[in-house]
């Protein structure tokens, strides 16, 4: 079943934090929403799961409104792995490895890859890929643009309150999307599987 994301806006509190987001999520893919500090990654990722309300728009699943899913059908629909001790959404498996072997129709991952040292990183993109490979949906946020071109199908950008971009990862992630969503230059540099590596060198210039 495919996630659409059609025109949403999100708020913490008072403030608007997400503006326009359009995107369609398909099974079988890892997406990237990728983007910095108070971007509203984690907010996007707690709206997949039905967790807030909306401010403007729509999001579906397999053509059903989110919201209209029970408790028990989010459940068996999604597993949540968040950060911390307990975790984004309070509850739910602590272990990717845990999350991913409850075989669920989607992965939710809020920052699998950070604080970890290299070896592992790759590890996790492999459990990562392969759970999408085996027709999981996989949607993971990250910070780094390096690691979001090593592990995503689609990426989700998100900058300046706005969705900056949407695509297959080497179509968004660019020199003036992400001038516009970390205030970076990169040097593109090509891994040894042929993906394409945006390598943050300096602070964006005028």
């Amino acid at each position: 079943m495919k996630f659409s994301i059609e025109n949403l806006a999100l708020s913490h509190g008072d403030q608007r934090v997400i503006d326009g987001v359009e995107a369609v999520l398909e099974p079988g893919r890892v997406t990237v929403v990728l983007g910095g500090a108070g971007a509203g990654k984690a907010l996007l990722l707690r709206a997949l799961a039905g967790r807030v309300d909306l401010d403007a728009g729509q999001i579906r699943l397999g053509g059903r409104l989110i919201g209209r899913f029970t408790k028990g059908e989010r459940a068996a629909a999604f597993t949540l792995l968040g950060e911390g001790r307990r975790g984004l959404f309070g509850r739910g498996p602590a272990d990717l490895a845990d999350a991913i072997g409850a075989k669920p129709s989607w992965l939710f991952a809020a920052d699998p890859l950070s604080m970890l040292d290299p070896v592992t990183q790759f590890a996790r993109i492999g459990q990562l890929r392969a759970a999408a490979q085996q027709g999981m949906g996989v949607v993971v946020t990250l910070a780094d643009p390096v690691l979001a071109a090593r592990l995503a199908d689609d990426v989700l950008l998100l900058g300046q309150g706005r969705m900056l971009g949407f695509g297959p990862a080497r179509d968004v992630l660019e020199h003036q999307k992400l001038r516009q969503a970390f205030g970076i230059e990169v040097m593109v540099i090509g891994d040894a599987n042929g993906r394409l590596l945006p390598v943050p060198i300096g602070f964006a210039t005028q």
